[in-house]
Parts: C-alpha cells; structure tokens; sequence
C-alpha cells in the first residue's frame, strides 16, 4: 500500500511539470552595453521536469522567440542542460535595442517576467578642454571614459582636430603607426587613449567621440630637461 501511494505521488509529481519560483511576477535586471546579463527564471522544485519552455520578449506588438530572432544569434546561453529546473538564459555582447520585457514560459501556464535595463555608455564631459602635458620621446595618456565604468560604447573614434586625422580605430595614419591603443583591457568604460614615442608634430587638440558626445584634450609635448 505505502509503495502504491509513493508511485502515485511520483507519477503526480512529474505530471505537475515545472512551476516557476516566480510566477507571475516581474524581475528588474540591468545590464551594460558590451558586456553579459543573466535574466532568472527556475522551477520551484529542483527536482522538477520540464517538458516545453520559452523565452520569448514583447516587441510591442507580439511576443517573439528571443531564439528565432536574427539579433540574438550566437549571443544566447541556456542552463537547463547541467541543471534541468534551472530556465536562466545568459546574454551577452549586449546592445540598447536588447532592453525590454522577457517572458520565461512553461506549459501549461507558468510564466515569469524580466524587466532589462540596458545601461550605455554616456561621457564623462567637461565644460572645457581638458589639458594634458607630455614629453618628448616618452609616452602619454588622453583621458576620456564612460560614466559607468562597465558601459561600453559601440564605437570609440578618436581625432587629431588639427589635421582630421582619425587616429583610432583607423591605422591609416602612419606617423601614428604602433603608437596609439586604449588602455581599457579590464574597465571597458575606460575610452583613454595611451600615445608613446611622442613628437613636437603630436601637439594639439585631440577629441574622443562615442555616438554624439565628445570632449576634448589639448596636448602640450614639451622637452624633458634633466638635470
């Protein structure tokens, strides 16, 4: 008799499916240009088994397989093949058309809602030229960063005003050859630009560019005396 109720509680449980921690409800999430977000979704039982799930997000007019959308392609992750009750999907390389509403769906009717925030980058900016002071021969940097620091812009240009010349990311300019990078390889909000083996020709105003912010820096090179 006891096994007879445990193999009817068994057969109940896997016929129940998966019944989400948070349905019905909305998470608020928020996430940065450039870089990865997790939206949460998970079965309230770990145990549970799921047969047929989605993510889908509202384009305003109807809901869209987030896996279907051409957008999405190469930047999405799922958890439930390590961890089956576990309905979590990972974006990354993300982008400001990527915020909105999401929809973690299970059959029959269990559903929870993400709300992503998708930050971007906005410059520190200035109310004048930020004036910047290096040596003949030795090496400078150019400062110009995002105001989250985890933001990261799309496109970064910087020119040498004098000349409009685009010395980064073009390579096209050859006295700039080998001399310029950012310096941004652990803080993608860092947009600063390093210039090594500096001349008298690299002075001037130099201006870095995200979408339509700017600012600018004025470099002074000047002869390193020592004594």
């Amino acid at each position: 008799m006891r096994d007879c109720l445990y193999i009817s509680l068994l057969m109940l449980h896997i016929s129940a499916g998966c019944n989400l921690s948070n349905d019905q409800k909305i998470i608020d999430v928020t996430g940065y240009t450039g870089g990865s977000v997790l939206l949460p979704c998970s079965c309230d039982d770990p145990k549970s088994t799921v047969n047929t799930f989605t993510w889908e997000i509202d384009t305003g007019y109807e809901w869209m397989n987030v896996f279907k959308h051409e957008k999405y392609r190469g930047r999405l992750k799922l958890f439930n093949e390590t961890s089956p009750a576990n309905l979590s999907l990972l974006i990354s390389d993300l982008r400001d058309e990527d915020k909105g509403i999401y929809g973690c769906k299970t059959e029959p009717h269990s559903v929870t809602y993400v709300s992503l925030t998708v930050t971007g980058c906005d410059l520190n900016r200035r109310t004048h030229t930020v004036e910047v002071t290096g040596f003949l021969g030795e090496s400078v940097v150019l400062p110009c960063s995002c105001t989250e620091s985890l933001a990261k812009p799309d496109q970064i240009k910087w020119t040498f005003v004098k000349n409009d010349e685009e010395i980064y990311p073009s390579e096209h300019i050859e006295r700039y050859k080998n001399r310029r990078k950012l310096i941004n390889q652990t803080n993608p909000g860092n947009l600063s630009l390093h210039l090594s083996s500096l001349t008298k020709e690299d002075q001037g105003v130099y201006q870095c560019s995200v979408s339509n912010m700017f600012i600018f820096i004025r470099l002074h090179v000047k002869v390193l005396y020592i004594h």
